[in-house]
C-alpha cells in the first residue's frame, strides 16, 4: 500500500549567513552548505540521520514524498523558501518534483492563553514527488534565504544547496 512520507527541513539561517556571508545571487548556481546547517526529520521509514543534514530514509515505489522547509525561527525572522529538488547522483528514484500550495483551515493560538485554539484559513506548501523506481539516489535541495531589512521586510540574502540521500526498496 502506498503512503505519504513527510520530510521537515529546518535550516539554521543565522549559521548559514555567518558561514557563507557572500552567497550566490544566481538561483541556477546556489552556494553549497555544510550538512551541519540543515536538519531533517521524516515521518516514517528513517534509516539514519534523523535530525541531521544527512537523513537517509526508505520508501517504496508508488509512495509520495513531501519536503517542507523553514528557518530555525519558523520563518519569523529569517525565512527559507525551498525552490527545487533534483537528482545529482545514483539511481533515478523520483519522478518530477512540483511545488504545491494548499489553503485550508489550520490551528494557531487564540491569544496569550493559547487555548482554545483559533481555527482559520492558512496556506500550506511543499515540494512533492512520487517514488518511481527502486535504488539509491543522491539529490540536491536548493533554497532561497531571506533576511529582514531595517524596516522588517524580507529581502533575498542568497541561494543555497545541499545533498541528502534516499534509498528505495523494490
Amino acid at each position: 500500500m502506498s503512503k505519504t512520507i513527510n520530510v521537515q527541513i529546518t535550516i539554521d539561517a543565522v549559521g548559514v549567513a555567518n558561514a557563507y556571508p557572500n552567497p550566490s545571487k544566481d538561483q541556477n548556481n546556489p552556494t553549497g552548505i555544510g550538512h551541519q546547517y540543515g536538519f531533517m526529520v521524516a515521518t516514517s521509514n528513517t534509516m539514519s540521520g534523523s535530525g541531521t543534514g544527512d537523513l537517509e530514509f526508505s520508501a517504496n515505489v508508488g509512495d509520495t514524498v513531501r519536503f517542507f522547509a523553514v528557518s530555525a525561527s519558523n520563518n519569523f525572522e529569517d525565512s527559507v523558501l525551498l525552490y527545487g529538488i533534483t537528482r545529482y547522483s545514483g539511481d533515478n528514484v523520483f519522478g518530477p518534483f512540483s511545488s504545491l500550495t494548499f489553503t485550508k483551515n489550520g490551528v494557531s493560538p487564540s491569544g496569550p492563553s493559547v487555548l482554545p485554539a483559533h481555527i482559520g484559513s492558512q496556506q500550506f506548501w511543499f515540494y512533492q514527488s512520487s517514488v518511481t523506481n527502486a535504488g539509491t539516489e543522491g539529490y540536491r535541495i536548493v533554497f532561497a534565504l531571506y533576511e529582514r531589512d531595517p524596516n522588517g521586510n524580507p529581502t533575498l540574502f542568497g541561494y543555497y544547496q545541499w545533498d541528502p540521500t534516499i534509498q528505495v526498496r523494490g
